[in-house]
């Protein structure tokens, strides 16, 4: 739908200057490589669900330097992203379990509240457990490059 409301931001794909600032961002959004969640939901990490958030850090830097180096062998050919596995405890979930582990002391913004949003508790943004949500979509007014970008809008 994107590509019939904004030609724009297609030709922009193959734009030399786009090519050379963006190479990664223009091939996945032309689906020849894979993005990078579909990396980090392939590389396995074992790691302590009650583990300190020091310790997912370490498991998930770990991880990530293996991540990055399946990247640059699927980007350069070396391996088809078809052979990619879903792992069931992967590099991609420990990140999720770090941004619940930052939600039970509350960093996520400029403030650095501190609050539990896990249990609820709101600090000055007014976000707790769940945020509402009251559009997202397909934003065609960013340049070219981008379009198109999701945008979400809380509350």
């Amino acid at each position: 739908m994107w590509r019939l409301l904004r030609p724009d931001a297609v030709d922009a794909l193959d734009d030399p200057r786009v090519l050379s600032a963006m190479p990664r961002y223009a091939r996945v959004a032309k689906g020849t490589l894979p993005a990078r969640f579909l990396i980090s939901r392939s590389i396995s990490a074992d790691w302590d669900p009650q583990g300190s958030l020091e310790e997912l850090w370490q498991v998930h830097n770990r991880s990530l330097s293996e991540a990055e180096s399946l990247m640059r062998r699927i980007d350069s050919g070396g391996m088809d992203s078809r052979e990619l596995n879903r792992e069931p405890r992967s590099l991609l979930h420990l990140k999720a379990r770090i941004g619940e582990a930052l939600m039970e002391s509350c960093v996520l913004c400029e403030r650095r509240c501190g609050k539990n949003r896990l249990n609820g508790e709101l600090g000055l943004c007014r976000v707790g457990r769940e945020t509402k949500i009251h559009s997202c979509f397909d934003h065609m007014g960013e340049e070219p490059e981008v379009v198109p970008s999701f945008t979400v809008c809380g509350s």
